[in-house]
């Protein structure tokens, strides 16, 4: 018994309402959701992308060994097939940014064979070698890979600063969303108050029709009246089932749970609002401590030098030098019975005890032919790609600053005057109530008069919005503004 009340006690806790403000929509968004893995995801590839570039100057060990035997037949008597054959080496490698490459590795060669003319067995070489490379042209001085690493080291400083952005974004997305939703519940409270009104009106144009005093024609215009309310009051709450949507769509941790908003305060709010706008409007020029972005188009510019390097260099001749050193140490000893044999400790004494010291050096040139054309394109496509973000950001930064307080001080005006308007349209709408009571007005201009009051309200209410909108658009470029809106 008392496990299924427990159980029903969790189910009902489960499927309570979540009430959401704000704050509340900001540490939800904190959870796991497909943006926010979508902003993390493109950070981790251009770190990735850093990292493995990195791995290439990186130390590394590599090694081989084999082992192999055949019953092969010599075509030719004295030419010996070997078998088994045993090989084993084991290294390091060193790739530098400086176009330098060194390797320094250790290996065995261990054979046996049986001729007409004798027997070898496990006759041993050692070899101890030094391999060097140094590029003479193309990657001189680490031309070519330290451009390589710093336009990887800029691209990755960029994605930080855009996952900072992007964050920041998102959570902006939320909030928009947010104040969306309280919007749309004051476009159906404004509808659902009228339908009162409208219902009042529809009961005493019934009772003034039973005293004779009226017809069943404004019975029936109060009646389309309720109707034509109620079908609003569907719509918005219509269009607020679509604004969930999409927030549970941004966090699906929603998913499966009703949502009903907090105590809010829109006037509250909007004088916020308008106080950040006041912070905004402080700065005649661009506040760039406010933004990022100019920190992102500093790092395009640098990556676009660094990438115009790589372009430029693609078909650059190619010149290498390479040089090996390598001391063997041979075990072949014979027993005077036709009869050679080695081992791996005996191979190791030769090479201490004799100088099998070897020496190599030559020179590698490779001159790419008819790709001429490529890096034309790869130089325009470095030059347009990067071109194209960096106008586009400073584009944004400076139209984005430039017109909010402009737009702000229109939205603002908009609104005083709507305020304006509603009041002076309450006051009528309660003198023509009168009049009509007094049958001095008509019933058509009774309706006229309150959808006239009806659209003040609503207007107000989207320009509130669009006011809040518009602040969105603002802090998503200007994301450090210091002021209240942009704390939550």
């Amino acid at each position: 018994m008392y496990l299924l009340l427990f159980a029903l006690s969790l189910t009902a806790q489960a499927q309570a309402p979540l009430s959401l403000s704000e704050k509340s929509l900001s540490e939800l968004s904190l959870n796991t959701s497909p943006r926010w893995d979508s902003i993390e995801a493109a950070f981790l590839d251009a770190k990735n992308q850093t990292q493995q570039l990195n791995d290439k100057f990186r130390p590394e060990i590599f090694s081989e060994a084999q082992y192999l035997e055949t019953r092969e037949k010599a075509i030719i008597q004295f030419q010996p097939i070997w078998s088994p054959l045993k090989t084993a080496q084991l290294g390091v490698r060193q790739n530098f940014r400086g176009g330098v490459g060194l390797s320094a590795a250790m290996g065995m060669d261990q054979r046996s064979a049986t001729t007409q003319s004798g027997k070898f067995d496990n006759v041993t070489t050692n070899v101890l070698r030094l391999d060097l490379t140094v590029d003479l042209w193309k990657d001189l001085f680490g031309r070519i890979s330290k451009a390589q690493s710093k336009s990887a080291e800029f691209s990755q400083e960029r994605a930080n600063l855009e996952k900072e952005i992007q964050q920041k974004a998102f959570l902006l997305t939320l909030r928009r969303t947010y104040w969306s939703l309280v919007a749309n519940n004051e476009q159906i409270q404004v509808y659902e108050g009228l339908k009162k009104i409208s219902e009042q009106q529809v009961a005493d144009a019934k009772r003034r029709r039973g005293a004779g005093v009226t017809d069943d024609g404004e019975v029936a215009r109060y009646e389309a009246q309720v109707a034509s309310r109620q079908g609003s009051v569907l719509y918005y709450q219509y269009q607020r089932e679509i604004l969930l949507k999409q927030l549970k769509t941004l966090l699906p941790d929603l998913q499966g749970r009703d949502v009903t908003l907090a105590e809010y305060n829109v006037p509250k709010m909007i004088q916020t609002v308008l106080a950040c706008t006041a912070v905004i409007a402080s700065h005649q020029k661009v506040p760039y401590e406010f933004t990022k972005y100019d920190e992102v188009i500093g790092l395009l510019k640098k990556t676009q030098g660094e990438q115009a390097k790589l372009a430029s260099s693609y078909d650059d001749v190619n010149l290498k030098f390479i040089a090996s050193v390598q001391e063997k140490g041979v075990a072949s000893q014979s027993n005077g019975n036709n009869v050679n044999s080695g081992s791996y400790g005996a191979a190791v004494d030769d090479w201490r005890n004799n100088n099998r010291t070897g020496y190599s050096a030559g020179l590698q040139l490779v001159v790419p032919l008819g790709k001429g054309d490529t890096r034309s394109t790869q130089e325009l496509l470095a030059k347009k790609k990067y071109d194209a973000q960096i106008n586009q950001n400073e584009a944004d930064i400076e139209s984005t600053h430039n017109q909010l307080v402009r737009v702000i001080g229109i939205l603002t005006s908009v609104v005083k005057s709507q305020k304006e308007n509603t009041a002076a349209l309450e006051r009528r709408l309660k003198v023509q109530n009168r009049k009509f009571l007094e049958a001095r007005v008509s019933v058509n201009d009774l309706i006229l008069d309150q959808d006239a009051l009806l659209n003040s309200n609503l207007t107000t209410i989207n320009t509130q919005l669009e006011i809040i909108n518009t602040i969105f658009d603002y802090l998503s470029v200007f994301t450090e503004t210091p002021c209240e809106f942009n704390r939550i």
